[in-house]
């Protein structure tokens, strides 16, 4: 199938998307000292002193990761409307080709179908290890559904 690469692009965009969703108040909470976001060699990027309201420190973090992934959205449907509109097989005179495409697609399915299933088991081991640690252990202290948050996180991503 031709559309699939878009496809994938597409649920990677989406994936990408719930983590950063995920993250937003966390980023807004800021990192270090002065209570701000700093590169690598420490210069500020977004201090967040001056911002009082935690939804609106939350908001700046989120506008951007929205842009980005409606960005990303339309360009995996400019993608998949340029694949979908390339002719194939009997349209370009090689019957075979369809042939060909139908055996591919038919075992490609029955690889991620497997594929699939030995990750839904990883990931629900691991998702049940994160929620007892951080049920335990909370990432705020005194927040007692961190664990629940933080599998659903990585559930969803």
């Amino acid at each position: 199938d031709v559309g699939r690469p878009a496809l994938r692009a597409s649920n990677m965009a989406h994936t990408r998307l719930a983590v950063a969703l995920a993250m937003a108040p966390v980023l807004a909470r800021g990192t270090g000292s002065d209570d701000g976001v700093t590169s690598m060699d420490g210069t500020p990027i977004l201090d967040f002193a001056d911002v009082s309201d935690q939804y609106t420190a939350m908001l700046m973090c989120l506008v951007p990761l929205l842009l980005a992934g409606i960005i990303s959205l339309v360009f995996v449907c400019f993608l998949t409307k340029t694949l979908m509109s390339k002719k194939t097989g009997v349209d370009i005179g090689v019957p075979k080709l369809d042939y060909l495409a139908a055996k591919v697609k038919s075992g490609s399915i029955a690889f991620l179908r497997e594929e699939y299933k030995y990750l839904a088991v990883y990931v629900a081991v691991w998702a049940v290890v994160v929620l007892v640690l951080f049920t335990i252990v909370p990432i705020v202290e005194g927040k007692s559904d961190d664990g629940v948050r933080a599998a659903a996180c990585m559930i969803t991503g």
